[in-house]
């Protein structure tokens, strides 16, 4: 993403269209917000080629040559964590994080994308392909889920396969999914978007939710909740049971850790790098940036790629925290708002 020469410090910054950009420091100074905050470049990943371009993209990164700090979920143990945190409820809750990453496949860019906004270098993300069915992907986590029996009065069930059913579900599962907002911007991306349900290793594909509706999204802090529908009741049921598992937890490692959040800055991530199986990276957040109206935005060490955007910034001890990954500039990787 980035390259320095020169006793200028000339940063050459690669376009979302492959191009090289090249701009001063000095400039890169002045595009600050109020904040202190430099805008960079977003880290979804372009699938020009198709998905069976994928697995070239992970092995041919320049950001992350060999990723080796990112650990497969599957092996992830303590040992990846510092001594501090060799507790077995933080094994459970990073587990129970990764239960509720998704991949995030979007088949579709919006026409009302704007051009620019203050969170990213030159053109909002995937401007120049809006109307077009160009797959990206990013990273999601499951935030909610609603389930619907013929007593609520919901109708019958939106997906796919209902949809083109004589006998469409009446019964069905509502799972609503934060990412950022550069992943899925609207309604009609979300219509043609694609979730994919426990992607852990290339043994195991993972189930697919059909997307459906933007709930609530905010372009300048780059966050978005959209919800998928299923009829498939055991994995709707999985959910919200790995979500109540994970909600628990969560607050039983606040309660722990809360006073050295501040200390050892613990920042952790679980996503679909360049579209492949879910990866854990361990880090420290470095800067805290925050907006006037009380939210934050976080810089990290933790170790992001392509595909990674949307994904949840978890940092143990927090109360509050619903930073999703946005992109990387010259200072590191940095999150989308949050309440933390």
């Amino acid at each position: 993403m980035e390259n320095r020469r020169g006793k200028g410090r000339e940063l050459q910054l690669a376009g979302e269209d492959g191009t090289n950009r090249k701009c001063q420091a000095t400039q890169l100074d002045k595009m600050k917000t109020k904040a202190g905050f430099i805008p960079g470049h977003h880290e979804a990943e372009i699938c020009n080629g198709g998905e069976a371009n994928l697995p070239k993209r992970y092995t041919s990164c320049k950001k992350n040559p060999g990723h080796a700090r990112f650990i497969p979920v599957n092996d992830f143990n303590l040992n990846h964590l510092p001594s501090r945190y060799h507790d077995v409820i933080m094994l459970e809750v990073i587990k129970a994080l990764s239960a509720l990453t998704v991949l995030v496949k979007v088949n579709y860019t919006s026409q009302v994308r704007p051009r620019r906004t203050n969170l990213f270098i030159g053109q909002y993300p995937f401007y120049n392909t809006r109307g077009t069915d160009v797959l990206r992907t990013g990273t999601g986590r499951v935030y909610q889920v609603d389930k619907y029996t013929k007593s609520d009065n919901k109708g019958t069930c939106p997906c796919g396969k209902c949809q083109h059913s004589d006998t469409p579900s009446k019964v069905w599962g509502e799972v609503h999914v934060r990412t950022a907002t550069h992943v899925v911007f609207d309604e009609s991306e979300a219509r043609q978007t694609r979730c994919v349900v426990g992607f852990d290793d290339n043994k195991s594909p993972g189930v697919g939710l059909d997307g459906w509706k933007v709930r609530k999204a905010d372009v300048d802090g780059d966050w978005c909740l959209f919800s998928c529908v299923s009829c498939d009741l055991e994995l709707v049921d999985q959910l919200d049971k790995a979500y109540r598992n994970f909600d628990d937890l969560w607050e039983k490692v606040s309660e722990k850790y809360t006073q050295f959040v501040d200390v050892d800055k613990l920042t952790v991530i679980v996503s679909h790098p360049h579209g492949c199986p879910k990866k854990v990276s361990v880090g420290q957040w470095t800067q805290k940036h925050v907006r006037d109206d009380g939210w934050y935005k976080y810089m990290y060490t933790t170790c992001t790629c392509p595909g990674s955007s949307g994904a949840c910034v978890y940092m143990p001890g927090y109360v509050r925290w619903r930073h999703p990954h946005s992109g990387s500039n010259s200072e590191g990787n940095y999150s989308g708002n949050g309440w933390t």
